[in-house]
């Protein structure tokens, strides 16, 4: 008998494993396309198609949690993000549940993003740098024609808001990756149902993996007077925003800080975003 055949799923062990899957087989049909496709004008494509090939072979590779991936989204979506640097020129991000954007009809939802950082070109706000966003869905359709693999590319993707929405997206996902209070990096670890193969183990510990830090109103503590906890089903976003922060002698000076968002209500309560996130404009 034939031992069974392990599954990749799409969690944070198999994220090497699935990234590499997908960026052989980009190589793949780029070298079949190279071949019927010899005149000038598309050696220069060409050119950029293998550069992202190579760029997803190498990316450091991102784990959002559900949890995160809502805060990411509202935060976006509320605006008013600092200034923050990406974290390396590419990246390939995954996020547990999927966007939940409102999208065009016939359009998959997004599931990963492989980010590549445009330094030729300006960004919004004044930036010297412009993300440039390649999609990924787990739709069962789209991954049937990918061959099985739990990630499959989005090729035809609109342009009118959606890239800048996205990139809004990754911005505060790195902006809230740095405060140790909201978010909490945590290596991922093999479950019995992933059956990872030990060749693949020490690849699962180059996933970055975010989950958000329970920032519990008075964790441990008593209700205050007229508040009764058991009255809250949910958990709710309170929004980031910017402040004139006191500093120098005696508190004279004054400094412009964003104050990042953060979650509260009980921990086993579902986290319920204020309002529903629309990024397609028809």
């Amino acid at each position: 008998m034939s031992r069974r055949r392990n599954n990749p799923r799409l969690t944070p062990v198999w994220l090497p494993w699935i990234r590499n899957k997908l960026a052989d087989r980009l190589r793949d049909r780029l070298s079949r396309q190279s071949l019927l496709l010899q005149a000038t004008p598309y050696q220069r494509m060409l050119a950029e198609a293998w550069n992202e090939a190579d760029s997803l072979a190498a990316a450091p590779l991102w784990w959002i949690s559900r949890d995160m991936t809502t805060l990411a989204v509202d935060t976006a979506q509320a605006g008013g993000l600092p200034d923050t640097d990406p974290p390396s020129p590419a990246g390939f991000i995954a996020f547990d549940g999927g966007l939940g954007l409102e999208l065009p009809d016939g359009m998959p939802p997004i599931a990963a993003v492989h980010w590549i950082i445009d330094g030729s070109r300006p960004g919004p706000e004044g930036r010297s740098w412009l993300i440039r966003p390649l999609l990924y869905t787990a739709d069962h359709d789209a991954c049937a024609k990918e061959g099985g693999l739990p990630l499959a590319p989005i090729s035809a993707v609109p342009t009118a808001g959606l890239p800048e929405a996205l990139g809004d997206i990754l911005l505060a996902v790195w902006a809230l990756s740095q405060e140790p209070r909201i978010c909490q990096t945590r290596q991922p670890q093999p479950s019995p149902q992933d059956r990872l193969p030990a060749s693949q183990q020490p690849e699962a510990k180059k996933v970055k993996m975010l989950v958000l830090r329970e920032n519990l109103h008075r964790p441990g503590r008593p209700a205050e007077p007229a508040e009764d906890p058991r009255a809250w089903t949910h958990r709710w976003i309170v929004r980031g925003f910017w402040r004139e922060q006191p500093y120098g002698p005696d508190h004279a000076l004054r400094r412009r800080q964003w104050i990042p968002p953060y979650v509260k209500g009980p921990a086993d309560k579902p986290l319920i975003a204020k309002e529903t996130v629309r990024i397609w404009r028809r």
